[in-house]
């Protein structure tokens, strides 16, 4: 997911979003024990959901980032394609918000993902 807003939704913010609408989330303080749990997860994962996970991505996660306004990735080209889609009256980028988090995990269910 990448977030170009400057709008201040850091990724505590989306976890208080999922507790909020009832996903049972736990919290894991310590950055390398999250890691090691994360990695453990996803490697116990079936075959079919392992394809589809963060797994090949898991060395950009090993140290925390920095918290950054808007998006450490560049989104231009991404936000030229929403823009070029004309998909809804905003035509750009959504910003993030408990509403949309909420269709995220809605969609990651009905392809199976989650």
């Amino acid at each position: 997911m990448v977030n170009p807003h400057d709008d201040g939704i850091s990724l505590d913010t989306v976890v208080d979003w999922l507790v909020a609408a009832g996903h049972p989330l736990t919290r894991v303080q310590d950055h390398a024990e999250w890691i090691d749990r994360f990695e453990s997860a996803l490697r116990g994962l079936p075959d079919r959901r392992r394809r589809h996970s963060l797994l090949p991505l898991l060395h950009a996660f090993t140290e925390p980032e920095r918290p950054l306004a808007g998006s450490a990735l560049p989104a231009d080209r991404f936000r030229a394609a929403v823009r070029a889609a004309a998909l809804d009256d905003g035509n750009d980028i959504p910003h993030l918000s408990p509403d949309l988090i909420t269709k995220y995990v809605a969609d990651l269910r009905a392809h199976h993902l989650i």
